[in-house]
């Protein structure tokens, strides 16, 4: 609005609107708080730095419980098949 001859001879001259004073305390006031947060930033502490370092991707969750349950099934089912071959004859000594 700087170089308008009709904004600059109402200033001069005449009331000017409502929306101007409207606009300049809307500027004034987000100066003031653009200045408050400049302020308050340069009193506040420094946010910590976390140390970087090489990142690795995480190890799969599932890698141990699935060696460990494939474990157990295979020495239950070696279990089983040794004494089924040797029951039926520890049966039939009883009999």
């Amino acid at each position: 609005m700087q170089g308008n001859p009709r904004v600059a001879y109402m200033l001069e001259h005449g009331p000017v609107p409502h929306w101007v004073h409207v606009a300049r305390q809307q500027r004034e006031r987000a100066a003031r708080e653009a200045r408050e947060a400049q302020q308050a930033a340069s009193r506040a502490e420094p946010e910590p730095v976390l140390p970087r370092g090489r990142h690795r991707a995480p190890r799969r969750w599932w890698g141990w419980p699935a060696t460990a349950i494939s474990s157990t099934l295979l020495l239950g089912l070696t279990t089983l098949e040794a004494l089924g071959r040797n029951l039926p004859h520890h049966l039939s000594i009883l009999s």
